[in-house]
C-alpha cells in the first residue's frame, strides 16, 4: 500500500476539500514511547463485552477479489441520543441492530432487503442512513452504490449514486458515509460504464441533502484507492483521501480506513503498509517499490494549516502482516490503534496500543482474541464502542464454504485518561473485564433478558 492520494487530471467539484497526502517529502519514523508510558492493563481492565443474538446468520468471513478469506465488515455507529446501531450482512439482506447505552437490543432488526455490502452508516435518534449497493441495470450487470435512509421505521429515500447518467457502476464500495449535521458525503469505488472513463476504475464523491437529492459538488473521478479511503467533514467540506496500492488488482486487506481529526486540526488516519512511494507512474498509479516485505501498521498525520504530512511506523517485525488497522479517540489526549497480526497465514490475535497526539507509545502492546470488525464508534461520554464475532479466521487458505455465527458481541472500553497526569483509567462499574484470551464462554455486561426475534422484521423494500 502507498502512501499516495493519486490526484485526478481534473479539478475538483466545488466544495471538495480532499486531504493531499503528497505535499512533497513526507517525514517518517519508527513510533517511541512516551515519558508518560502506562501498563498494558490499563486497556485490558477498562473492556467489558455484551452479546447480541441474531434472528439470520452472519458470514462472518467472505471472499475478497481473490477468491481468499476477508473478515465481512460491520460498522457500528452511535446516534446523538446515546443509542448504538449496528450493521451486519445477512443472506436476506442488511440488518441494522439498535442497542441502548448498556448495549441491550432495544427491539428487533430493521431489514434493507436486497442491499450487499456494507459502505457506510450514519444513526439517528429516528433511524439511520446506510451506504450500499443495489441491483441496477447496466452494461456490466453490476449493482449501484445507492444511499438508503430509514426513518421512523419506514424507507424515506433511496438515491442511486451511480447511474447511466453519469456511466459509472459499483460492483464493490469500500465506501465511507460521513453527516454534516446537514448534508451527507459518500466517497466509494466506482466502475467506467460509457463515456472517456469506461472500463477503468476509480473512486467517487457525492453529496446529499437530507431530503435525498444529489447536491453539486463531489468528485466523479479520483484515485483507484485499491487499499481503502478515509472521509471526514472539514467545515462546510468533506475531506477524503484514497489509498493506492499502484496495481490493477487491489489488496482487500482492509475495507476502509478510519479517519479522526485531533484537537490540534491536525487528521490521522491508521493503515497498513508496506512503505511510502515517492514517484508517479503515470496518470493513472504510482511507481512501487515496497521499502518492507511486509505489511506494517502506519499512523499517518496530515496538517492541512501547514500543509505538512508525516508519518509513524508503530509495528517492525519482519515477516508478520499487520492488517485490518483502526483508529479511534481515546479522550481528549490520546489515540487508541487497532490491528490483526498474520504470520505464515496464521491469525495471531489483535493488538492494542494507546498512542498520544504525537505518535507516541502510551501503553505496551496488548494482545487479544478480540477482532474488531469495522470502525470504532464514539459514545457521548467519550467511551469506544464497536462489533467482533467470537471467532478464529484463518488465512492464506482458500475456503469451499463461508462459515456464519448467529450472535455478534459488543466490546465497551471505558475511558478515563490524562496524560501526564495522576489520573488514570478505571474499570466502569457493573462491566466484566474481557480476558486476553478468548474463552469458551464470552462474558456479557450484566442486563435484562433480550433476545432477537426468531423471524428478521422491520422495514423492507
Amino acid at each position: 500500500m502507498a502512501f499516495a492520494d493519486v490526484t485526478p487530471t481534473t479539478p475538483p467539484g466545488t466544495g471538495v476539500a480532499a486531504t493531499p497526502t503528497n505535499w512533497g517529502a513526507v517525514t517518517s519514523r519508527t513510533a517511541v514511547n512516551a515519558p508518560s508510558m502506562m501498563n498494558a492493563g490499563v486497556i485490558a481492565a477498562n473492556i467489558s463485552v455484551s452479546t447480541i443474538k441474531l434472528s439470520s446468520a452472519f458470514n462472518y468471513l467472505s471472499p475478497n477479489g481473490a477468491g481468499m478469506p476477508q473478515w465481512t465488515r460491520t460498522v457500528t455507529a452511535v446516534a446523538p441520543g446515546g443509542t448504538v446501531d449496528v450493521a451486519w450482512q445477512a443472506a436476506n439482506g442488511i440488518h441494522v441492530t439498535r442497542v441502548d447505552g448498556r448495549l441491550r437490543r432495544t427491539g428487533p432488526d430493521t431489514v434493507i432487503t436486497g442491499a450487499r455490502e456494507i459502505g457506510g452508516l450514519v444513526a439517528f435518534d429516528d433511524g439511520f442512513a446506510l451506504l450500499t449497493r443495489v441491483a441496477d441495470h447496466n452494461r456490466w450487470g453490476e449493482t449501484a452504490a445507492a444511499l438508503i435512509r430509514v426513518r421512523d421505521g419506514r424507507v424515506a429515500f433511496v438515491v442511486k449514486l451511480t447511474g447511466a447518467t453519469s456511466h459509472d457502476t459499483a460492483p464493490m464500495l469500500d465506501g465511507q458515509l460521513a453527516w454534516s449535521g446537514g448534508r451527507y458525503a459518500a466517497v466509494f469505488t466506482v466502475h467506467g460504464a460509457g463515456g472517456a472513463q469506461n472500463g477503468r476504475w476509480g473512486d467517487k464523491m457525492v453529496y446529499v441533502s437530507d431530503a435525498g437529492r444529489i447536491l453539486p459538488g463531489g468528485r466523479a473521478w479520483g484515485c483507484r484507492g485499491d487499499t481503502g479511503r478515509t472521509l471526514g467533514w472539514s467545515g462546510p467540506s468533506a475531506a477524503y483521501t484514497c489509498y493506492d496500492d499502484g496495481t490493477a488488482a487491489g489488496s482487500a486487506l482492509t475495507s476502509g480506513d478510519d479517519m479522526v481529526r485531533t484537537g490540534n486540526g491536525s487528521w490521522v488516519t491508521a493503515l497498513s503498509s508496506r512503505g511510502p512511494v515517492s514517484s508517479r507512474k503515470n496518470l493513472l498509479t504510482w511507481d512501487i517499490t515496497p521499502r518492507w516485505s511486509s505489511h506494517r501498521t502506519v499512523l499517518f498525520f496530515v496538517d492541512t494549516g501547514s500543509r505538512t504530512a508525516r508519518s509513524v511506523v508503530l509495528t517492525t517485525t519482519a515477516g508478520t502482516e499487520n492488517i485490518n488497522v483502526h483508529l479511534a479517540p481515546y479522550g481528549r489526549t490520546a489515540l487508541l490503534v487497532s490491528w490483526e497480526s498474520v504470520r505464515n497465514g496464521v491469525f495471531t490475535g489483535t493488538h492494542f496500543r494507546l498512542v498520544d497526539l504525537n505518535g507516541r507509545f502510551l501503553t505496551p502492546d496488548l494482545v487479544l482474541g478480540v477482532h474488531v470488525s469495522g470502525p470504532i464508534g464514539v459514545l457521548a461520554n467519550g467511551d469506544l464502542v464497536w462489533a467482533f464475532v467470537r471467532q478464529t479466521p484463518l488465512y492464506g487458505h482458500r475456503m469451499n464454504r463461508w462459515p456464519t455465527v448467529t450472535s455478534l458481541f459488543l466490546a465497551h472500553l471505558h475511558v478515563s485518561l490524562v496524560v501526564g497526569g495522576s489520573a488514570f483509567p478505571t474499570p466502569a462499574p457493573t462491566t466484566t473485564p474481557t480476558p486476553t484470551s478468548m474463552p469458551t464462554s464470552m462474558p456479557s455486561l450484566p442486563a435484562a433478558p433480550s433476545t432477537a426475534p426468531s423471524t428478521a422484521v422491520g422495514t423492507h423494500f
